[in-house]
């Protein structure tokens, strides 16, 4: 398995493969539990956006290329959840816990990743720092205990203060760090992630939440979009609404492989509104969610280090 600093030094190659492919939407194929024949793919739809989000539980990143990886995908020089905020102890937090997450902002500038927030100055850290044994903490994520290294007292004192926490550290996985073991029940021994809660990719179609959206009877319908669940891959579905529930195993144009691990959680980390910095009063769309099949599926590339996808808006 390559690690962080090594999957950084593919750029070239990806770069050299999106420049001669056609610029067009990816179509996906799956395997469906539905079938007689499990092993046929069948067409289902499109990929039609793509979401990195660095740090766990703070604003992604959106962007027309990814890279697929074991441990999730990457765009730029970022890669899906290598950041973790985790409180003096080691114990990780996510909007679960502190919702004024949801409004600090990440983009990636060359080999740094820039923190922005409302009243608090721009704060950059380096993607790939230097390996420091000397920073190495450990850390709880989960039922998980791992290492990850430390970013520094500047980014510290930014996220406590901005967060209105004491003593946060934000830690970042690097090559000399082991990945966890993915730990839902269909994965392998050889399944690993970083800082993601079940699975390496998240994947969610357009269709599902707009028939989720429907069936809320409240005010929220019209606040809920995709970042509500935070999916790395979204995908225009030609079967219809919930058709995510009996995928087996997705094909991504012709070279992403993936294998469906399990259906994303019913979280209240969706509950997160992103105006008020609170959880939803009414509960949605959480509340709505559990009467609904499975929405959004945890999934692992086979193939890795292969380019993902690319499309064309407009």
């Amino acid at each position: 398995m390559l690690d962080l600093s090594q999957l950084i030094q593919q750029k070239n190659i990806l770069l050299a493969v999106f420049g001669g492919a056609a610029v067009a939407s990816f179509a996906v194929w799956v395997m469906s539990r539905r079938k007689r024949q499990k092993t046929e793919y069948e067409l289902v739809g499109e990929v039609t956006a793509l979401h990195c989000y660095p740090v766990k539980s703070l604003t992604g990143i959106s962007h027309n290329v990814g890279f697929c990886t074991f441990s999730g995908i990457r765009t730029m020089n970022a890669v899906d959840r290598q950041f973790v905020i985790v409180r003096h102890n080691g114990d990780f937090i996510t909007q679960r816990q502190v919702p004024r997450m949801v409004a600090i902002k990440t983009k990636c500038e060359g080999d740094y990743l820039h923190f922005q927030a409302d009243g608090m100055p721009d704060i950059k850290v380096p993607l790939n720092p230097k390996e420091d044994k000397a920073a190495i903490r450990s850390c709880r994520v989960w039922q998980d205990q791992t290492l990850a290294q430390d970013c520094g007292e500047e980014i510290s004192q930014w996220l406590s203060e901005f967060l209105q926490e004491t003593s946060l550290r934000l830690l970042v996985v690097t090559p000399v760090i082991k990945n966890r073991s993915c730990k839902v029940n269909s994965a392998t021994g050889k399944d690993t992630l970083l800082f993601q809660d079940e699975g390496p990719y998240l994947l969610a179609t357009e269709e599902s939440l707009a028939d989720l959206l429907e069936k809320i009877d409240s005010p929220a319908r019209e606040e809920i979009n995709m970042s509500n669940f935070r999916p790395n891959i979204v995908i225009r579905c030609s079967k219809g609404p919930w058709d995510e529930d009996n995928w087996s195993h997705i094909l991504i144009g012709k070279n992403l492989k993936m294998r469906v691990l399990a259906p994303m959680g019913r979280c209240v980390l969706t509950t997160v509104n992103s105006k008020t910095l609170k959880r939803r009063e009414d509960g949605e769309p959480l509340k709505t969610l559990r009467r609904l099949p499975t929405f959004a599926v945890c999934g692992l590339g086979e193939r890795p280090h292969q380019p993902m996808v690319r499309w064309h808006e407009g």
